[in-house]
């Protein structure tokens, strides 16, 4: 007969041991440990063989909002758990309600009363007769109300309000989060129902509770933003049922989120009136290849040690691309301070901008304003030369659906450009000297 063990677990990280310890050496704290009993026996567990499993069993269903489906790889997979986390007030809930009303839904609430849920409805102008709303925080009594009502979709706003009284922690703790999760998930494989966990933020940028939480989910959103813009970006980090790094664009208003149909009105400048310091680029984020403006200002510096600043860009290949033109294209930076940002808030982390980058700084330096209609697509190396993107033939054709009618390639992309069918003229260069003559700056 097997011998009954224990472990001792800490109330405030989680972290398990073997012994009683009074310093929890994961976190800190003091006088944390308690006593968790294991289990004295096992059911017994089954296997069958995989090919006798049926491959139709997960079916998607629609939230009637592209933009979220998109992100989740073409809607909610039935028997999926979802994290959605966010800055407090960024809109999690919002988007939430809204994805409540496109099918049978229960509405956990642990922060919001009924009667508010039913105002914001209200203000969204949405259905709500397929929607039930609870303010239990008892992952038992969520359970139980899921097997009553069998929802399509269950909705926990937020996973850092629920609290089993079985366990001696207060709701919030690492503890509550990761067992009352646990038994969420059992629950939507049982029953093959859909679930939302609406998680928030620390000040560290991460989920608050055990970072465990985002690999027992199957999949894990971010919603992000500006809240001195109006627009937010749903961007997936985990998807065991699409693709990552995939992103979805909305615009808060005052009837709720609105999906965003053409990028361009948020990330590039409506103006047809060439101005310096400006350059066009692009993009890829998840499958969607995004065109947006890089500003630049480069003034004389008041000091002797000149400031570089960058908004939506990396500060370090800000740095690099300063020093290559300083090397290779004969630019004296060196007593002038410059400024970067990336128009629309978006943030790039794309060495395709490098040549947009360098050209905006030049055009600022000199004062000469680049083509109106034209975009710049090349990574710099620390030689000065101009190398190849990946997907330029793609991203030439999104330059040429929006109506751009030059682009600017490594001389290496050419022959992809011009197989995309891009209408307009291309430029082919090797170096950024070249490239600089080309366009008079």
């Amino acid at each position: 007969m097997a011998k009954q063990s224990s472990v001792y677990v800490c109330m405030a990280c989680g972290a398990e041991t073997l012994r009683w310890q009074g310093k929890c050496p994961e976190c800190g704290e003091w006088n944390t440990y308690t006593r968790k009993e294991q289990p004295k026996a096992h059911a017994r567990s089954s296997a069958v063989l995989l090919s006798e499993v049926s491959s139709r069993g997960s079916i998607r269903n629609s939230t009637g909002i592209s933009e979220f489906d998109l992100v989740c790889g073409g809607g909610l997979v039935s028997g999926s758990v979802v994290l959605l986390g966010g800055e407090p007030g960024i809109g999690k809930s919002t988007l939430a309600l809204q994805i409540a009303g496109a099918m049978p839904t229960l509405y956990i609430s642990g922060e919001e009363s009924p009667s508010q849920i039913r105002i914001r409805a209200d203000r969204l102008g949405m259905p709500i007769e397929k929607i039930y709303v609870s303010t239990s925080t008892s992952p038992h009594e969520i359970i139980a109300l899921v097997e009553k009502e069998k929802p399509a979709c269950v909705i926990i706003d937020s996973v850092q309000t629920l609290c089993d009284p079985a366990l001696p922690t207060s709701a919030g703790s690492p503890t509550q989060i990761r067992e009352s999760t646990t038994k969420l998930i059992d629950t939507a494989k049982r029953l093959s129902v859909s679930i939302i966990l609406i998680g928030h933020i620390t000040k560290d940028g991460i989920i608050a509770g055990p970072k465990i939480l985002e690999h027992m989910v199957d999949t894990v959103l971010y919603f992000e933003g500006d809240f001195n813009r109006d627009f937010r970006i749903l961007r997936s980090f985990k998807n065991r049922y699409g693709s990552i790094n995939e992103i979805g664009l909305f615009r808060m208003g005052s009837r709720g989120l609105e999906e965003v149909r053409d990028k361009n009105e948020l990330f590039l400048n409506a103006s047809s009136v060439p101005l310096s310091g400006s350059a066009i680029s692009t993009t890829i984020e998840g499958s969607r290849i995004i065109v947006f403006e890089v500003q630049s200002l480069v003034s004389r510096a008041d000091y002797a040690n000149p400031r570089r600043m960058a908004d939506g860009f990396d500060y370090n290949r800000l740095m690099l691309i300063t020093a290559v033109l300083e090397k290779h294209a004969s630019l004296a930076l060196g007593s002038f301070d410059i400024f970067l940002n990336v128009a629309g808030g978006i943030t790039v982390r794309d060495t395709s901008a490098d040549l947009a980058v360098a050209l905006a700084i030049a055009s600022s330096l000199k004062n000469i304003p680049l083509p109106h209609d034209a975009a710049f697509l090349g990574e710099i190396s620390l030689a000065g030369e101009i190398r190849a993107v990946a997907q330029c033939g793609r991203r030439a054709v999104e330059l040429n659906r929006s109506g751009f009618k030059t682009v600017c390639v490594a001389a290496r992309d050419f022959e992809e450009v011009k197989i995309s069918g891009f209408a307009g003229e291309i430029v082919p260069v090797e170096r950024i000297e070249k490239a600089m003559d080309v366009f008079n700056v």
